[in-house]
């Protein structure tokens, strides 16, 4: 199951080589690995100024979540 869903506010981390690291975006994609290993999860995030990046979960950290 993918860490995060679509409409997630999250937080760039530190732990990749990134411009964008420390800002927030809201998750609009989900692109679940082929082989189910959930680390491999991918995510399209979009930022307020309109631009999509793609970044695995453990790029990303929770601002809020899903209810």
């Amino acid at each position: 199951m993918p860490r995060f869903g679509i409409g997630d506010r999250i937080k760039i981390l530190p732990e990749g080589a990134t411009p964008f690291v420390g800002l927030e975006g809201v998750i609009q994609e989900v692109l679940p690995n082929d082989r189910g290993i959930a680390t491999l999860d991918r995510y399209i995030v979009t930022f307020k100024w309109g631009e999509r990046q793609t970044f695995y979960g453990v790029q990303l950290g929770s601002v809020t979540t899903r209810q």
